[in-house]
C-alpha cells in the first residue's frame, strides 16, 4: 500500500508547479527489506524524484542498524544494496560514516545534509565537513525538523560553526553562507535553478537587516570587512 499510494502521489504532485516529491523511508531500522527495495523501484519508475532519509546519525543507531542488517558493511551499505544511493539521493547527518562510506558517497552522486542543532541537541556527534570536502561528497546545510531547534538557516550556521571547532576545523563565513545557498542547491542538483543571483533563475532570496538589533548594529558598526559583516550575521542574526 505505501508503494502504491506514493506513486499516486507522485503521479499527481511531481513537478506540478515547484512542487518536487521525495520518497521518504523514514530510516533503514524502520523499513523492511521489502519496503527498502519499493523505495528504489519508485525512483527507477520515476526519473527526477527524490529519495530522503536518514544515516548514521548516533552510535547506539549505528549497533542497531547491524544488528538488524548483519549481511550488511555498513548502515549505509544497506541503502546502497537496495540501489538508494545515486543522484538526488540526500541523507540527514552522516556523522558516523567510514572512508569507503564517504567515498561511495562521492562516487554515486549522493548528498549530505548537515544538521548541526540536532547533532549538538541529541549529542549525536561532529558532522566531519573536511571530510566530506576531501572525497567530494555534496553538502547542504539543514535543520532537521525533528531533533532540530530553529527553522532559521542563520542560527543553523551559528550551530554549524561551532561544530567545526569543536571538531578542530574552521568554517569560514564565506564557505558557512555558501553551505546554506547554492551548496545545498547543488547538493538538490538544482542549482540551475536557486542558490545563486545568476540571470534566469528563481528569485529565491532575502534581504537581511544588519542593524536589527542593537547588539548587531553595533558590532556591525566594529566590521572591517565582508567576511566580518557575514560572520556577524550568523553569530548574531535571527527572524529578526
Amino acid at each position: 500500500s505505501g508503494y502504491a499510494q506514493s506513486k499516486a502521489l507522485i503521479e499527481r504532485w511531481h513537478g506540478q508547479g515547484r512542487a518536487l516529491y521525495a520518497v521518504t523511508p523514514r530510516f533503514a531500522p524502520t523499513s523492511t527489506e521489502r519496503q527498502l527495495e519499493m523505495a528504489g523501484r519508485l525512483l527507477d519508475e520515476h526519473p527526477g524524484v527524490y529519495l530522503q532519509s536518514h544515516v548514521a546519525e548516533n552510535r547506539d543507531e549505528v549497533a542497531w542498524v547491524a544488528e538488524l542488517f548483519p549481511w550488511a558493511r555498513s548502515y549505509l551499505d544497506v541503502y546502497d544494496r537496495f540501489g538508494l544511493l545515486r543522484p538526488q539521493a540526500i541523507y540527514a547527518h552522516c556523522i558516523h560514516l567510514d572512508a569507503d562510506d564517504r567515498e561511495r558517497m562521492a562516487k554515486s552522486g549522493t548528498a549530505m545534509s548537515f544538521c548541526p542543532t540536532s547533532n549538538l541537541f541529541l549529542g549525536s556527534g561532529l558532522f566531519d565537513l573536511e571530510a566530506a570536502a576531501a572525497f567530494g561528497v555534496r553538502v547542504g546545510l539543514a535543520t532537521d525538523v525533528g531533533g532540530g531547534t530553529s527553522f532559521s538557516m542563520l542560527q543553523t550556521l551559528n550551530e554549524a560553526y561551532k561544530v567545526a571547532q569543536m571538531a578542530g576545523q574552521n568554517l569560514s563565513p564565506f564557505q558557512a553562507f555558501y553551505l546554506a545557498t547554492l551548496g545545498s542547491a547543488r547538493s538538490l542538483y538544482l542549482d540551475q535553478r536557486l542558490g545563486n543571483l545568476e540571470p534566469g533563475r528563481d528569485a529565491d532570496f532575502v534581504l537581511f537587516d544588519l542593524a536589527a538589533t542593537p547588539l548587531m548594529t553595533r558590532r556591525m558598526e566594529r566590521t572591517e570587512s565582508l567576511a566580518e559583516r557575514l560572520f556577524a550575521l550568523m553569530m548574531l542574526g535571527d527572524d529578526r
